[in-house]
Order: structure tokens, then sequence, then C-alpha cells
């Protein structure tokens, strides 16, 4: 069977045959049909992350996919997070309580593509804000012209989100959100601290994918803004692309009703997303979940590897 395999930490993986022992009484075996190539998959190749410090190659990639369980053909999406091989192969064996029935108009490529970006900010509003869907919320996002924040529009959104203010750098990207649920952006500022944040002074959730410089402005300017500073104000922290730190004076916590957490495994639990991915699985189906992504050949993946900066890129086995 054939898979991209990691040789060593950091290159690209290779075009390999490997070995895929017959699944265990607790696995199934799937034939994968689509996996997305998201920021924890390369760490992992890179050998960056703490899921593979002390273990060495070779490295299997992938942490997720779609595809089909051999014995039956259902269509599921499947976590392969803890899997001995990834994704990246034309089969995998996974555990029977990491896979996820999908309806079968499903499209396999999409769902694998937007489960991972959906995922911030879903696990942020269910397991780290404590909503559900339904409710009458306003939100904030910091960083929506990435693809997680742009998914986080549209999970605003299906959260019955009443108002969705985006911030981010100008551009289509930004613009982009309107169409996909925003309504209001606020653009940042060369002098981030020239930034003009009152369009969302009065949210009860921040997902904030930036963090560092970006909210060093933004925290004081819509907390000075708010209209009822003892309504709660939920910020959640997801992402640190524009830096990991926030200097946060002590007046600030005082002076309103602020909330302050973090979203990633570790503030939730493996256990707590295998709850929300069926409803979160049928929110990427029914509400039509997407952004934009580039399909490449698993034969290929040594030269495709290190494209990065465009679409999200998705593997699939065969064609």
């Amino acid at each position: 069977m054939y898979a991209g395999v990691v040789n060593v930490w950091g290159q690209a993986p290779q075009y390999s045959t490997i070995d895929l022992p017959e699944p265990t009484s607790t696995q199934v075996r799937v034939k994968v049909l689509a996996a997305s190539v998201h920021n924890l998959v390369r760490l992992r190749a890179a050998g960056k992350h703490f899921s593979v410090a002390g273990k060495t190659p070779p490295h299997v990639p992938g942490t997720d996919g779609v595809g089909t369980v051999k014995e039956t053909g259902e269509l599921v999406y499947f976590n392969s997070f803890t899997t001995p091989t990834g994704s990246f192969a034309e089969e995998i064996n996974v555990e029977k309580s990491d896979i996820f029935p999908l309806s079968k108009n499903a499209d396999p490529v999409e769902v694998a593509v937007m489960v991972n970006p959906t995922v911030g900010s879903w696990m942020a509003l269910t397991a780290r804000a404590g909503l559900v869907l339904g409710s009458n919320i306003k939100v904030a996002i910091i960083g929506a012209t990435g693809v997680s924040g742009q998914a986080a529009v549209q999970v605003s959104k299906a959260f019955g989100a009443v108002e969705i203010v985006t911030i981010g750098k100008a551009g289509a990207k930004l613009e982009k959100t309107k169409e996909l649920g925003a309504t209001a952006t606020i653009t940042l500022a060369m002098k981030l601290e020239e930034t003009d944040f009152s369009a969302a002074a009065d949210v009860d959730v921040v997902l904030d994918f930036l963090w560092g410089d970006v909210s060093t402005a933004a925290l004081p300017s819509m907390i000075s803004k708010r209209k009822n500073k003892t309504q709660r104000l939920t910020w959640i922290q997801i992402g640190e692309l524009a830096g990991a730190n926030v200097p946060i004076p002590a007046t600030l916590l005082r002076m309103a009703n602020l909330v302050l957490l973090g979203s990633a495994p570790g503030s939730w639990t493996f256990g707590d997303l295998n709850q929300q991915l069926p409803a979160m699985l049928n929110a990427i189906t029914v509400h039509g979940l997407k952004t934009d992504f580039t399909v490449k050949k698993l034969a290929e993946i040594e030269s495709w590897w290190n494209e990065q900066g465009g679409p999200r890129l998705v593997m699939k086995p065969s064609w």
C-alpha cells in the first residue's frame, strides 16, 4: 500500500510503500478519499509538535480525513491523531470510536478541508464559552482573513449570531467575510493603536486568532468604548499569529466584566471534541461551510509538500 512517508523530520514526505497490519477488534479499515494539509499536519511532519516528541521517523503525516469503511462502504470522517500511521495513505486503520458517519451527499474533499479550520471556533464557542446552536450572540473575530478566521464567520452564523464583526487587514479577504456572514468589518490601521475598534465594542464573544500586538491594541480600545461594562465579554484566545504575549493592565480586569480564555486541546479534551463532531460535521454539510482549496495527488506529494501561502491544500490518494 502507498503512503506519503517522512523519513527525516522536516523533509518532504516521499511516496513509498508501507505495510499496514489487519485492523484489531476495536478498529476498522478505511479507504482514504481526502485529507487536509493543515498546520498541525506540517508541524508533526517537521517533528516540532508535542505529539511526536521523542518519536523517530518513519512518519506518515495526516491527523484526519474522509473515507469509506472497507467492510460496509459507509462514508465517514475519521480522526487519526493517535493512530500509528496517518491519513496520507491509500488506507488506514482507525479506532471505531474515531469515525463519524457522513451523509451520502457530503463532498469528501470539502468536508476534509473544512473540519480543521472549523474546530478552532466551534470548540471555542462550545467547550469554552458554553454556547449552543441558536445562541443570540454578538461575535467579533480578530484575524478573520485567514482560513480559520473565515470558517469562524460561518460557524458564528450557524450558531445564530445576530452580529458578526470581522477584524483584519484591508483587502479582498476582509471584504469576502461580508459574503460569508459578517455584518460589519474593522480594518487594522498601519499603526494598530489608531484602529477604530468601536464597531466591536459591545460584542459578547471575541474569537481571537492573532493575539500579540493586535490584541494589545484591541482589548483596551474595545473595553473603553463598551456601553455596558458589566455585560460579560468572553475573549477566547485561539491563535497567536501576531505574537505570544499581551500586557494586560490590572485596571482593565477591574473596570469591565472581562473573561479571558484559551481554546485548544488541553483546555478541552478529545472526548469533548468527539461529542461535538457530529453537530460540527452536520453544520459543515448542511450550512455549506466552505473555503478555497487546491487538490493535490498523493503520488506527487514530494513535489507539492512545501507549497504554502495559497489556498488550503487537500490530498487525494486516487483520482
